[in-house]
């Protein structure tokens, strides 16, 4: 698909509604820095910058929508199991910044190139939680790789060993046709920092060693040009390697939690293309001053567009198509499970895994771009659960090849 955003382009409100009416297949890279699940308010220093940037990184149920939920059930099985299990173990605020998180990745997922890669920005609070949410997300496979951001500010303690990293988790939309550029890394005595910006991203020294994925990188010092307040600002120097090891000139990034916009500051000082989003009003002030200020000008390409409109999807971008399945056992008899999966035979073999004696049956499958409507309508036909439908095979069959939905 061709994109129906404009580069260099920030968007001010709830990414999701931004993000539902992207195009699909059609960003290069996606760098998303969320809130972390800290349970603190973050706030900008008076006289800073970015005074008046303020977030409360707390999750709650007032935050998150049973519509959400509903749609893992029925379009990703792994998920809703994940996040069923999260929700089991009690802490209903990791719970509901999981289900948060998912809704958005899977928009983020959709807008992805098949050439093209994000990076999920955390640290240990929820690292484990958004690794297995990915995985349902994106496929296990497609996971790349774990990227250790270290740095020697913070984190002092006398009761545990210091915590002085972040983790950058790398997963391809298709990890086998992932853009990926290989950096070298300069020899020290060669290193030559201005302003604490790394001076190559390694592309410029190619007798230098490859870039592993341990990335020592100096927090933003209270006297660097590019310090801005902003309350979880990131180093330009780490979001430039992002962007040139997974991207090309000309490519579109976008950075759906843009914040003080470091990442379109990386974008537009190596040639690609950009798009932001963001809650805080105070990010549209970051990118013009922040594009004026570090961005030389002979890479400087305009004054940067602000909308509070979310895009609509093209004509052709239609909505996806997905098979409503019925799957028997002989252990339940009169009873089968009714529900919607992108491929019904792995569905089935999901079932099987639990089943020692692999009695789960595909008795009919049909594909429909209705099946939200679909699913449910049968489960309610019958006095369903949602999951296992007491009623004969064939009348089930008969009702799915005749559903209709209402007029909208």
């Amino acid at each position: 698909m061709k994109p129906n955003i404009k580069s260099r382009t920030v968007f001010l409100g709830d990414n999701l509604g931004f993000l539902r009416g992207i195009n699909s297949e059609c960003v290069d890279l996606i760098y998303a820095d969320p809130p972390f699940n800290k349970k603190k308010e973050f706030t900008a220093p008076i006289g800073s910058q970015a005074e008046g940037a303020s977030f409360m990184d707390l999750f709650a149920k007032e935050d998150i929508k049973d519509e959400w939920v509903e749609e893992f059930r029925q379009e990703n099985y792994e998920l809703h199991s994940f996040l069923t299990g999260i929700k089991a173990i009690g802490n209903s605020y990791n719970y509901c910044y999981l289900v948060y998180m998912a809704v958005r990745f899977i928009e983020c997922h959709r807008t992805l190139k098949q050439t093209g890669s994000l990076y999920l920005h955390c640290d240990p609070t929820m690292s484990w939680g958004l690794r297995v949410m990915l995985d349902c997300i994106f496929g296990e496979e497609n996971f790349r790789n774990e990227i250790v951001w270290c740095y020697h500010a913070g984190g002092a303690s006398g009761r545990y060993f210091p915590r002085k990293h972040d983790t950058l988790l790398l997963y391809g939309k298709n990890a086998k046709k992932s853009t990926h550029n290989i950096l070298r890394m300069p020899y020290r005595d060669r290193y030559a920092y201005q302003d604490d910006h790394d001076p190559a991203l390694g592309v410029y020294h190619p007798d230098g060693k490859m870039l592993h994925d341990w990335w020592e990188i100096s927090v933003i010092s209270s006297k660097a040009k590019e310090r801005t307040g902003w309350p979880t600002q990131k180093p330009l120097n780490l979001l430039e390697r992002v962007v040139a090891a997974s991207s090309n000139p000309g490519d579109l990034v976008l950075d759906p939690f843009c914040g003080c916009a470091t990442t379109c500051i990386a974008a537009e000082r190596l040639g690609r293309g950009w798009v932001g989003i963001d809650v805080a009003k105070e990010a549209w002030n970051q990118i013009e001053s922040r594009l004026k200020k570090e961005v030389p000008a002979d890479m400087f390409r305009g004054e940067p567009r602000f909308s509070t409109t979310p895009p609509k999807r093209g004509k052709t971008d239609a909505r996806p198509k997905k098979y409503v399945y019925v799957i028997s056992n002989p252990a339940y008899p009169g009873m089968y499970k009714v529900g919607v999966a992108t491929n019904a035979e792995a569905r089935l073999n999901q079932f099987q895994t639990a089943d020692p004696k692999r009695r789960y049956q595909l008795e009919f499958k049909q594909l429909t771009a209705e099946y939200k409507t679909l699913e449910p309508h049968i489960h309610r036909q019958f006095d369903g659960d949602h999951e296992w439908v007491p009623a004969g095979l064939d009348a089930i069959i008969e009702a799915i090849k005749n559903y209709r939905p209402a007029r909208r």
